[in-house]
């Protein structure tokens, strides 16, 4: 059982290191990514290209992502409407604490907003923040989700690629990143002051489907952000809600 599970952590790994840079892979480049021996990666390779979730260049012996992804890809757009599921939880957030509250799934290397309600001090952006991208190395929003990858997964996003600043005290180490990311699991949340925008500080939480995480709630602010245990519980409720809510919906 425990080999099996094993080999569906791989599959599903192997797929997540697709992005816009990563257009293709060979086997032994799998291996090094995935940490594991190069029988194993073609075994992952090859049931893969059996499920048509990819399909092989027969000249170069890369593979790239097959039409079975397209399939799931259609199947997540049409559910889509992650915004109108979230929007209660979020809504309800931003008026108990009185802070911009924000709702963000996985995009590769970052955060994408799917959804943000702005607190009484007005928006934190000049335009909307629905759409926006956080880096998976800056900010609570970002940190709060990849902290909870699997390590090959997230070193992927925070370790084999290079990190912008964004300001002064964002951090581009990866053994730095690393300590955070462990402490944030511990917490079960993460505060931020100043890494992405300056005068912006940030609490967050996952927002789990089971057991894995699937994006991450926060509340910000360009004041002082109230004291963490006045925040925790309302963000942990939010994160509840959507998870069970989109649980739901899957």
């Amino acid at each position: 059982m425990a080999e099996t599970l094993d080999s569906v952590e791989r599959a599903l790994s192997a797929l997540l290191l697709f992005d816009a840079d990563r257009r293709e892979i060979g086997v032994t480049e799998l291996a090094g990514l995935l940490r594991c021996s190069t029988s194993s990666a073609q075994r992952t390779i090859h049931t893969l290209t059996k499920l048509q979730f990819l399909r092989r260049d027969d000249q170069r012996r890369v593979y790239t992502l097959g039409t079975s992804v397209l399939h799931l890809s259609r199947a997540w757009q049409s559910t889509a409407s992650l915004a109108s599921i979230a929007r209660p939880a979020v809504t309800a957030l931003a008026e108990e604490t009185g802070l911009t509250a924000t709702f963000a799934i996985a995009d590769h290397a970052h955060m994408r907003a799917v959804i943000s309600v702005d607190g009484p001090e007005g928006p934190l952006r000049d335009y909307p923040m629905a759409g926006e991208l956080f880096p998976a190395h800056v900010g609570a929003i970002s940190k709060a989700y990849f902290a909870h990858l699997p390590r090959a997964r997230r070193d992927h996003y925070t370790s084999q690629r290079p990190l912008a600043r964004y300001t002064s005290v964002t951090s581009m180490n990866p053994q730095e990143l690393e300590g955070e990311f462990a402490r944030i699991r511990d917490l079960g949340y993460c505060v931020t002051r100043g890494e992405y925008d300056e005068q912006v500080s940030a609490l967050a939480m996952p927002v789990k489907l089971g057991s894995d995480p699937l994006g991450s709630v926060s509340v910000s602010t360009r004041e002082t952000l109230p004291p963490t245990g006045v925040l925790v519980d309302p963000v942990a409720r939010a994160s509840r809600t959507i998870g069970q809510l989109l649980a739901k919906r899957n």
